[in-house]
């Protein structure tokens, strides 16, 4: 009797271990270190006008999307110098709204050990918002240390509340 519960309990434990490994693999436990990034651009004007997530290891990359970015700009202004040895950007693509009131921010990145959480919000204006009439792109473009693990993107919504 005691051999069984003794090989139970082990089952036990070994289901639980197995279960935190995956759940912090995929990031949804949200434990580890957090890195520090710094904002390279954001606002709501870009040429960028489709919704995307992008995580940019190389300079060919990031002229890539920088310039997609700068297309509606006269003149265009050149990508800023990143080292990509040392250093990774990502860029979020809100894509394109119909007035004003949008945006879409990176909050926070956490390194969990096996991968990378991108957290970002993405921000919408309520009922009773008074809004512009004009297309926007809001996009939010940050340089952060260098990436060599999974990323995954979480993201989060939130209505603001007018009157």
């Amino acid at each position: 009797m005691r051999r069984k519960q003794g090989l139970l309990i082990a089952i036990a434990l070994y289901v639980i271990a197995i279960t935190v490994l995956v759940l912090h693999t995929l990031g949804i436990t949200n434990t580890g270190a957090r890195l520090e990034f710094q904002t390279i651009a954001k606002g709501v004007w870009s040429g960028h006008g489709n919704h995307a997530y992008y995580v940019i290891q190389d300079s060919d990359d990031w002229i890539s999307v920088w310039s997609q970015h700068q297309q509606i700009f006269i003149p265009q202004h050149p990508p800023p110098e990143i080292d990509f040895s040392k250093a990774a950007v990502i860029a979020v693509f809100m894509g394109e709204c119909r007035t004003t009131g949008y945006s879409i921010e990176v909050k926070e990145i956490i390194d969990t050990g096996l991968t990378i959480i991108v957290k970002v919000e993405k921000v919408y204006p309520g009922k009773n918002c008074i809004v512009g009439l004009a297309l926007t792109c809001p996009y939010h473009i940050i340089q952060t240390s260098k990436i060599n693990k999974h990323v995954i993107f979480q993201t989060s919504e939130r209505t603001v509340n007018c009157g």
